[in-house]
């Protein structure tokens, strides 16, 4: 390999020293997140912190910081996974400090791990392609959902008045009805004790009359048993006359009475026969009428009686209703309060109901085109997802027998791996020097670092040059603070970087730095540094920033 002006600078040194300056030059990238190293002849690569200074507020709101400059490094990353599968170098070509032109072999990859990344992304590629498909049926179930939802929306929007005027009614109707329910209750109650207290049921069953009756059945019977009492007294005087007119018709034939005498008797004795059968007819058909009186009374009373069973159970029942009434009186009243409350509280709410449902209809096709969007990202999600894993698996397939390549012209600051070293997440290959720009770390304290941003243009005075202050640039921002134990003298690191194209500019030199900006709000610190840490590039940037997503 051709010499260049690193390898000069550095010296003649053993293969021992490039590996101690490759670890010490991994350890400043991993503690700074920034790519540099010290190669200047003049210094070493392993700097203290007593190269920089904090920096100084001047009156006008300009400050200053002191720091040593750097040569910038760029990074190889991988272009695919490279912790899918446990992947291991098997041998390696170069070393920290060697001359590569692109294409140049760097490491091998051992051809097992080589087979397991194949694999992988062979089966990582088939559920891309079902999740694609997926995120398709589902683009094509939601289009249709999401024109269902709309359609809803508009109606919803349009009938709100009519909705809101039904449901308002309806309130007013059950506070009617709530309250019809409770007066007619009340009436009821009042019926009912009307009827108990007015005699009425006692006139719906007739007491009286059905008195009256018993009444006149009762002197009905009393007639006919006298009559019958009369019949049996005839009945009884017409036998004992018959018997007398026999005794005395036997005594005069005894006696030998003349036939005009006897025959008299004889006609005596047929008229009393006479008497004694009328008088038994007339006894039977008195005894008839008194049992037929006496069973007219029985049915009057039993009549009677059952009116007043009749009456005591319709004042039993009218007594039970008016009970039942009474307790049923709370709950209806309680439900016309009720249904008033809600009349007087709903209505807001529906009044909400009703202008929600137009605000939804006025934005209902921006919220449709919103679920359109949001189907559409997760087809182009799962689109970019599939795309991404093919070409990591091209960048994986286009190391032929695993052999990694320099993927451009240079001098190699750091080579990551040994033989025998696994593959590590968000670690680069290697890390190239770009001669082409020079940085310096300056740390600013925490009351200025709210003033800067990146981009920011600075002036950079180097010792020792004669070109006095040249412009610089502000590289990167540190999100997190660097030194310092209490709030007077926490700093952040700044790396401000130096166009050095035309390389008049060496490393390993004290220069000062100069920020000529006015005090920003304090709310503004953490968007500087938020942009200072997307901007912070180095030897130890991750796969994402190579374009990589694991």
């Amino acid at each position: 390999m051709k010499m260049t002006w690193v390898h000069k600078l550095l010296g003649k040194h053993s293969k021992k020293f490039y590996g101690i300056l490759a670890g010490i030059l991994t350890a400043a990238v991993a503690g700074s997140g920034v790519g540099y190293h010290v190669i200047a002849a003049s210094g070493t690569a392993d700097q203290t912190e007593e190269d920089t200074q904090i920096d100084e507020t001047d009156e006008d709101g300009s400050f200053s910081g002191t720091g040593t400059t750097q040569v910038k490094t760029e990074s190889q990353l991988p272009d695919f996974s490279v912790n899918a599968v446990t992947m291991t170098v098997e041998e390696v070509y170069v070393e920290a400090g060697s001359t590569v032109a692109e294409g140049d072999a760097l490491f091998k990859i051992d051809d097992e791990s080589m087979a397991d990344a194949k694999a992988y992304y062979e089966d990582a590629i088939s559920d891309a392609k079902t999740a694609l498909q997926s995120a398709q049926i589902n683009f094509e179930s939601g289009v249709l959902e999401a024109e269902s939802e709309l359609s809803s929306t508009k109606l919803a929007a349009d009938t709100a008045q009519d909705t809101y005027d039904a449901a308002v009614s309806e309130l007013s109707v059950k506070t009617s009805e709530a309250q019809e329910a409770y007066d007619e209750a009340v009436e009821e109650i009042s019926d009912y004790q009307d009827a108990i207290d007015n005699g009425t049921y006692y006139t719906q069953v007739g007491i009286n009359e059905k008195q009256a009756a018993v009444d006149t059945a009762q002197a009905t019977l009393t007639e006919k048993q006298t009559q019958l009492s009369n019949a049996q007294s005839s009945s009884q005087a017409a036998k004992e006359t018959y018997a007398a007119d026999m005794a005395n018709l036997k005594t005069q034939i005894e006696a030998g009475a003349s036939y005009t005498d006897l025959a008299a008797l004889a006609d005596q004795l047929a008229a009393d026969y006479t008497a004694v059968q009328e008088a038994a007819d007339a006894l039977s058909q008195s005894q008839t009428e008194a049992e037929s009186a006496n069973s007219a009374l029985q049915l009057a009373n039993q009549t009677f009686q059952k009116a007043v069973e009749e009456y005591n159970t319709k004042v039993t029942e009218a007594n039970e209703k008016i009970a039942e009434l009474t307790d049923e009186l709370e709950k209806l009243s309680d439900a016309c309060d009720e249904a008033e409350r809600n009349e007087t509280t709903a209505q807001p709410a529906l009044l909400q109901q009703y202008e929600e449902a137009v605000l939804e209809g006025k934005y209902a096709d921006t919220e449709y085109e919103a679920s359109l969007e949001t189907l559409q990202s997760a087809v182009d999600e799962a689109q970019d997802t599939l795309d991404e894993l093919k070409e990591q698996q091209s960048a994986l397939l286009a190391i032929e027998d695993g052999v990694v390549c320099a993927d451009r012209d240079g001098t190699l600051a750091s080579v990551t791996y040994e033989a025998g070293d696994t593959l590590i997440k968000n670690t680069a290959f290697a890390s190239y020097y770009d001669l082409d720009t020079i940085l310096i770390s300056v740390e600013v304290s925490q009351n200025d670092i709210a003033k800067l941003a990146v981009g920011d243009t600075v002036q950079v005075q180097i010792s020792g040059s004669r070109m006095g202050a040249i412009d610089g640039t502000v590289y990167s921002i540190a999100s997190e603070k660097t030194s310092g134990g209490s709030m007077s003298n926490v700093t952040y690191a700044v790396i401000v970087a130096v166009d050095n194209t035309d390389g008049t500019l060496t490393t390993g030199v004290q220069a000062t730095v100069k920020f000529e900006t006015q005090a920003t709000g304090a709310t503004e610190m953490e968007e500087t540094k938020t942009a200072g840490k997307t901007e912070t590039i180095g030897a130890s940037e991750t796969e994402e920033a190579g374009g990589k997503t694991e």
